[in-house]
């Protein structure tokens, strides 16, 4: 369970970092693609977890 709740808190600090750069962006005029981001953002969360996963694992050893 300590798995899911850390994979939670690292999509959600991705997804905020995403809503201000995407308000930053249209404020000044850039629109982006969602279509290429979600993903983008997805793969982000994967290594960010997958990180935070192997660090811990270090830690124990």
């Amino acid at each position: 369970m300590k798995h899911f709740f850390k994979g939670a808190a690292v999509t959600a600090a991705v997804l905020i970092i995403l809503m201000i750069v995407s308000i930053f962006c249209n404020i000044q005029g850039i629109e982006l693609n969602m279509t290429a981001i979600g993903p983008v953002t997805a793969v982000c969360s994967m290594f960010i977890y997958n990180g935070l996963i192997k660090n811990e694992e270090k830690k124990k050893k």
